[in-house]
């Protein structure tokens, strides 16, 4: 039965009992209880379509591009880069994304290129619009890799913030996997001729532990939430300083391809934005401290204009702000 079917059942059911209850029909309460049950269970079992397409981006590079917005109920979580490597074994994915359903959809259109399976499955960071489509892979028999405090912060059976915003429907079968192989540095990888050197840029950038993976055949960086385009970061479970230093790591690498954890820009020059503006409050909140101006009128100071124009300055920017201050502030009395 097709999605729209399982709807309409659901909606023929309700009208069913409907009728029966205002023409007083009797109808034990028994066949009434199992019609509104299974009507209820095929409807809220069905999967949210994310209509995903991969984009091809280079030879053997595919990647599903989210959109530049939060987790929210109407995209199904679905704002975050999730790729696919494909090798002559099997491919290689960085970043799950946001849940089962997402990771299946990914995977069948992944199979229409080239029936192949996942081998391996790479988060780059703990925050869960990357990681939360693990368990489909685990069950497709692909091994897990991730950051160190992925161990130590993600819980079996917590709640997750996807999970939270979702909901039970949505979130659907997606459910946590420990990783099989945990990075605290670096960590080499070949399959089917192809290598990946995974690696830790920095304690603390974006999050503690953040790993980029690089392919030097073909100088092709993924570098997670290190770097964002077209959009606002988050600097609440990181570093103002340790992202800038990150960046400069990125940039030693001259990447010809850089697959950023959300944006669309993939060529060499898709960091500049970014360290543009963490560079820039940086400055800005230095500034303002040497002339004296308090956390209390920080935001109203430090509002960079020229980026009002990425997606979600209006929901991040002035925490970013608060919490570069925080981290500037502890430098400065140190």
């Amino acid at each position: 039965m097709c999605k729209n079917g399982y709807f309409l059942y659901f909606l023929y059911t309700v009208i069913v009992i409907l009728k029966c209850l205002t023409k007083g029909i009797a109808m034990p309460l028994k066949i009434l209880s199992s019609l509104f049950f299974v009507s209820t269970s095929l409807l809220f079992s069905l999967e949210f379509d994310y209509h995903l397409k991969p984009k091809k981006v280079t030879e053997n590079l595919y990647c599903f591009f989210g959109s530049l917005e939060n987790i929210s109920k109407r995209n199904g979580g679905n704002m975050v880069n999730s790729c696919y490597v494909q090798t002559k074994e099997g491919f290689v994915v960085i970043d799950s994304g946001p849940t089962f359903a997402y990771a299946s959809q990914s995977y069948e259109a992944m199979q229409k290129i080239k029936k192949l399976p996942v081998k391996y499955v790479i988060n780059t960071h703990i925050h869960d619009d990357h990681w939360l489509g693990n368990s489909f892979y685990k069950d497709k028999g692909a091994k897990l890799i991730g950051p160190k405090n992925y161990e130590e912060e993600i819980v079996p059976k917590m709640q997750t913030r996807m999970e939270r915003i979702l909901g039970k429907a949505l979130f659907g079968q997606t459910k946590i996997v420990p990783l099989d192989k945990v990075v605290e540095q670096n960590l080499s990888l070949a399959l089917g001729g192809t290598k990946f050197e995974i690696r830790q840029v920095e304690p603390i950038a974006h999050t503690k532990g953040d790993l980029i993976v690089y392919m030097a055949s073909q100088k092709i960086l993924f570098v997670g939430d290190l770097v964002f385009n077209g959009r606002i970061t988050s600097l609440r479970d990181g570093s103002l300083l340790g992202s800038l230093k990150a960046l400069e790591k990125i940039d030693s690498y001259d990447a010809k391809v850089i697959i950023t954890g959300h944006g669309y820009q993939t060529d060499a020059n898709s960091t500049h934005e970014f360290k543009a503006y963490l560079s820039g409050i940086k400055r800005e909140v230095l500034k303002a401290q040497e002339s004296d101006i308090g956390m209390e009128k920080i935001t109203k100071v430090v509002t960079m204009p020229h980026f009002k124009t990425l997606k979600l300055y209006d929901v991040l920017h002035n925490r970013n702000v608060l919490d570069a201050y925080g981290e500037l502030e502890l430098i400065d009395d140190e």
